[in-house]
């Protein structure tokens, strides 16, 4: 037998996943749990337009994006488009540098007091990272900076992709990592977050380790990129060495889920 353990991660990473689950798991729970929470897909059956295009398609997948966190209605969100970027490629002689990649989408509060998201327009090219952009912005809402987070303020946005994750949309996490692109003398960025790849991976098993679905596990397989798909069965493999706590918090998030029914109305399934 081979004598090293399957590690895609070390086991602190994953010790500081799960600290971070469970604080989401406690300060998100809305009645449904993390068994009544979608596995999001980038196909027709999670997302539907009929026929919209530029911003209005965009205002369409943003809608149903929330459906799918289960935004609060109560929670106002306006969404706009930043202005159009210069390209990176000026012309055939002449290239932008970028030595980091541009934020594709920014969220603050307004003017009228309302958050605001905004998205880069060349994403409606791009749809999983406009997906995974809108779940991590929307993640900015639900989870504001503050002195009660379980993370320091320098790993804040770490917290926010691993939300993204933890809301559904790790197939997206993992697929969108920002990556340097080149062809012949060009390059430039593609993808967003901040997370290293092997990280979303096992965020997206986590997610799927606490929903205690193989089917997910087979979807979420069929969909990432085939590169990311063996690093993606190892993750399971290291994960089976916190059996205990995962099963500590499924049922942390089964009482949590049954206290809050109790308490409140149990939110409606997401529609498209």
């Amino acid at each position: 037998m081979w004598p090293f353990a399957a590690r895609i991660v070390d086991d602190a990473t994953v010790e500081w996943q799960l600290q971070a689950f469970e604080w989401l798991l406690t300060h998100l729970n809305d009645g449904l749990a993390i068994a009544g929470t979608t596995l999001v897909l980038p196909d027709k059956d999670h997302f539907a337009s009929d026929g919209e295009t530029g911003h209005a398609l965009a205002l369409r997948v943003f809608a149903q994006v929330k459906s799918y966190i289960r935004v609060d209605d109560d929670i106002v969100i306006d969404l706009v488009q930043q202005p159009q970027r210069r390209s990176s490629i000026v012309n055939e002689r002449v290239a932008l540098e970028h030595d980091q990649p541009e934020p594709l989408g920014t969220c603050r509060v307004n003017e009228a007091g309302n958050w605001e998201i905004s998205y880069d327009p060349d994403l409606l090219k791009d749809p999983e990272n406009l997906i995974s952009t809108f779940a991590h912005e929307i993640g900015h809402v639900l989870i504001p900076l503050s002195d009660d987070l379980p993370v320091e303020p320098q790993e804040y946005e770490f917290l926010i992709d691993l939300s993204v994750a933890f809301f559904g949309f790790g197939v997206f996490l993992s697929n969108t990592r920002a990556e340097r692109m080149t062809d012949g003398s060009w390059s430039w960025w593609k993808g967003g977050g901040y997370l290293p790849i092997n990280d979303r991976l096992m965020a997206t098993a986590l997610f799927i380790s606490l929903k205690r679905d193989e089917r997910d596990k087979t979807a979420a397989e069929t969909f990432l990129r085939p590169q990311w798909r063996s690093t993606f069965r190892k993750a399971f493999r290291q994960l089976e060495r916190f059996r205990a706590e995962i099963d500590r918090l499924r049922s942390l998030d089964r009482e949590l889920s049954a206290t809050r029914l109790a308490q409140d109305v149990v939110p409606s399934e997401p529609v498209t």
